[in-house]
């Protein structure tokens, strides 16, 4: 008895290490499948010059292969960073031009030279120098292999993206998890996070008037919610205020959902949280 209760209890550190499956030739006979290269945090900086984002999202390790068939040579980068958060945080700051979405996940993006995908602890790319049609055809099947050999448990998003309005509009949507992140990012918000400790999702919408931002904003300690409302000029003599007109003609407001996370909107003209929450037909 006492052996299966330190297994219930170990399981999910387990789980945690496992390594990636590659990939191998059962799965594609017609092809050279190349060994899996392995790199951990030390090695990742000699890889990519975006290291310093994989590892401020909470990198644990890089597995990398190439595939070639007759006609189309891909690369396969699997990293696997440690929570579903961080991988889809990876993925929205790296999906761009996608061809099609949400085509084997909830997260993904095919475009002409790569297919993405946020799946569980991974963030998968799948790539091609030519992006050829040949190249192209083979991103869904290796994508697929990829996910039946290493299941992962699927990201569920936080209140409120998934309400319809917001759902609609996930495309926007990305998570930032540190200064690196959002200076990889859209959001003009630099001069508000000196010195903060947060992570957050946030989306550019739009209303009748214009495009505004909003974010579920979540912080390490309530020190850092006060700097960043203060910063954001939405203090009084120290004291939280629900909205303001900046000096430069943006308007913004929080809204509190618990003691260490926000809802934040900035727009060029009034526009209230709720008008998001609970939008009129």
């Amino acid at each position: 008895m006492r052996f299966f209760f330190f297994l219930f209890i170990l399981m999910p550190l387990l789980l945690q290490a496992q390594q990636i499956i590659p990939l191998s030739r059962e799965n594609f006979p017609d092809a050279m499948v190349g060994s899996a290269t392995t790199y951990d945090i030390a090695m990742l900086p000699e890889y990519t010059d975006d290291a310093d984002l994989f590892i401020e999202f909470g990198f644990r390790t890089l597995q990398v292969q190439e595939i070639n068939w007759e006609n189309a040579k891909i690369k396969v980068e699997i990293f696997h960073m440690e929570t579903p958060e961080a991988a889809f945080g990876i993925f929205s700051l790296s999906a761009m031009e996608c061809l099609q979405r949400d085509t084997l996940s909830a997260f993904d993006c095919n475009s002409v030279y790569q297919y993405q995908s946020a799946y569980g602890n991974l963030y998968i790319s799948i790539n091609s120098e030519a992006g050829s049609a040949a190249a192209r055809s083979h991103y869904v099947q290796v994508a697929t292999a990829i996910m039946q050999k290493n299941p992962q448990q699927v990201l569920t998003l936080p209140d409120p993206f998934n309400l319809p309005l917001l759902k609609s509009r996930r495309k926007n949507l990305v998570n930032i998890q540190g200064l690196t992140g959002l200076q990889n990012s859209l959001f003009p918000w630099q001069e508000l996070f000196l010195g903060v400790h947060f992570s957050m999702y946030a989306m550019l919408l739009s209303n009748p008037v214009s495009e505004f931002y909003f974010a579920r904003i979540r912080f390490l300690a309530m020190d850092d919610m006060l700097l960043f409302l203060g910063l954001a000029g939405l203090t009084k003599d120290g004291v939280p205020v629900p909205n303001t007109n900046t000096n430069d003609g943006l308007y913004r407001e929080y809204q509190q959902v618990d003691s260490q996370t926000i809802y934040f909107l900035q727009s060029q003209e009034p526009w209230p949280i709720d008008a998001v929450l609970h939008p009129r037909n």
